[in-house]
């Protein structure tokens, strides 16, 4: 069932190409060249903070910034009572609207990886650990979009949050700066940057930003669970 939905995801996104190409693939290795341009002057360990702030960056704008929209349109009265006649529950349908945006992300984060490596060299990056960090990454951000489209349930009232939040959460952490003021570790973007920087021999590893960034996975997916299975339509529950 979760294959033939994301297909149909994908096949609904044609209305959007044109936005969603500049706006998940222009845009994001636009900014990716630039800053490999501007590096001249720069160290291989100052080029991989950038693009590791890069790739987190990418998964914001690409959760955050359109599955939200995107789960809060499921949401809507009218879409419900359409989906309430289909065979998937409404929980699989945005299952694969998660699995549909992680895939289209994904060629950012090998490119930004690619970078890294050309200039880390594969001796300084702990692999498992990047993997564990990178879908940690995936987990947490796909979880707060999930809950946060699935709470507001009106993709034009979300446009107002989408429009800001992820601009919060970048201006404010440590992604294209170096930064250790206190008030960043309010931001759960920051310690997702502290695991992938970890794992790619920026930084020591410490077991604060992952034991926060498991926490509120596991948080961020209990509300949106609460949220996806709370969604009510001629009185009945999805």
């Amino acid at each position: 069932m979760i294959r033939p939905l994301i297909g149909m995801e994908l096949k609904g996104m044609r209305i959007y190409k044109t936005f969603l190409t500049v706006n998940l693939l222009i845009m994001p290795l636009a900014l990716l060249f630039m800053m490999i341009m501007n590096s001249s002057s720069r160290t291989p360990e100052d080029i991989s903070y950038l693009v590791s702030g890069f790739i987190v960056v990418s998964l914001v704008s690409s959760f955050l910034g359109t599955l939200t929209n995107r789960v809060s349109n499921i949401f809507e009265p009218s879409v419900l009572e359409l989906y309430s006649t289909l065979p998937p529950k409404i929980s699989t349908v945005v299952l694969a609207q998660f699995l549909t945006y992680s895939l289209m992300v994904i060629p950012q984060v090998l490119i930004g990886l690619t970078v890294i490596l050309y200039y880390q060299g594969v001796s300084r990056i702990n692999v498992p650990l990047l993997v564990l960090a990178l879908l940690l990454t995936f987990l947490e951000l796909g979880a707060l979009a999930v809950a946060i489209g699935a709470r507001i349930g009106n993709p034009y009232k979300a446009m107002a949050v989408t429009g800001i939040l992820p601009w919060l959460f970048v201006v404010f952490s440590p992604a294209y700066y170096r930064s250790s003021f206190p008030a960043l570790y309010l931001n759960p973007v920051t310690h997702l940057l502290l695991c992938v920087r970890s794992a790619i021999g920026l930084q020591e590893i410490s077991p604060i930003p992952w034991l926060v960034s498991g926490a509120l996975t596991v948080i961020f997916t209990a509300f949106a669970i609460r949220n996806v299975g709370s969604s009510y339509m001629l009185e009945k529950p999805f």
